[in-house]
């Protein structure tokens, strides 16, 4: 079977010339400084405080990302925790950015083209974590796609999942601003995540909301670059930073299902298991 026909069966909704296409029109990103001040920072902030737990142990130990195209945290990775990194994408023009990336911020990662539900020799079974952002909420088969990405953990590995929450109101929102953008993910709960999970055959850890709220995991795409598509952009923005402005200084406000923008997921594969099963 090859691998369009793999990615086909798992009912990909995007594709790679929709990935090429994203990046096309996106410029190359700042470091990731998890200690710089300003609304701006605010997620990378709250991520490092998550991450720093997460980690706390892995200094040393292999980390492949899923879907690393442009990617600021396989750097961020190897400066703030010592991992050794990796990461793996379908688009040429991100993995080359992600490549230039790394070079520019003097860290050590290799980089596969390809697809990871065929990926390249030697991968399979060699890493301790596996780690995604955005990437398999696009999948109809969401489980096959866990399935697929626990293969390159070692037996006991563990993986972070992370997609954004499109199940609570900012989900409808997306759907009224642009349908065909929302239509190009699978909305999913955190216990729909975590089902995702258990049926790979993975043992979940935590499945939870991170964030109390974020506009930043919506768009409008379709819309093109006119004056309407700005004006709400502004507003998301200027709507996101005073929420943010009041939890980083006024009342910390509570991660939940209908306002937080993102949902991870932890989970790990069990030790003695060499494959999980196909």
């Amino acid at each position: 079977m090859s691998t369009h026909d793999k990615t086909a069966d798992a009912g990909d909704r995007t594709g790679r010339e929709y990935w090429d296409g994203w990046w096309e029109r996106r410029p190359l990103p700042r470091p990731l400084d998890p200690f710089r001040k300003g609304l701006q920072n605010y997620p990378y902030r709250r991520f490092h405080r998550f991450y720093s737990d997460l980690f706390r142990d892995a200094r040393g130990q292999r980390l492949i990302e899923i879907g690393c195209a442009q990617s600021v945290y396989l750097p961020y990775f190897v400066r703030y925790f010592g991992l050794n990194v990796a990461g793996i994408d379908q688009s040429e023009l991100g993995c080359e950015r992600a490549r230039q990336i790394l070079g520019r911020e003097k860290a050590q990662g290799e980089v596969y083209c390809g697809d990871f539900f065929a990926p390249p020799p030697g991968t399979e079974g060699n890493f301790d974590w596996a780690v995604s952002y955005g990437v398999l909420e696009h999948f109809d088969d969401t489980s096959g796609a866990v399935r697929a990405v626990a293969r390159l953990l070692k037996p006991g590995g563990r993986m972070m999942t992370l997609v954004p929450n499109l199940t609570g109101i900012l989900g409808r929102y997306q759907r009224l601003l642009d349908r065909k953008l929302f239509e190009a993910h699978v909305p999913l709960s955190a216990e729909r995540l975590a089902q995702a999970h258990n049926d790979a055959g993975l043992e979940v850890e935590s499945a939870l909301y991170l964030l109390p709220f974020g506009l930043e995991v919506t768009g409008i795409e379709t819309w093109g670059h006119g004056v309407a598509g700005l004006t709400v952009k502004i507003i998301n923005a200027a709507v996101t930073r005073l929420i943010r402005f009041v939890d980083d200084h006024i009342v910390r406000l509570k991660p939940n299902r209908w306002t937080s923008p993102y949902v991870v997921c932890i989970a790990r594969k069990p030790a003695g298991e060499e494959q999980v099963a196909q």
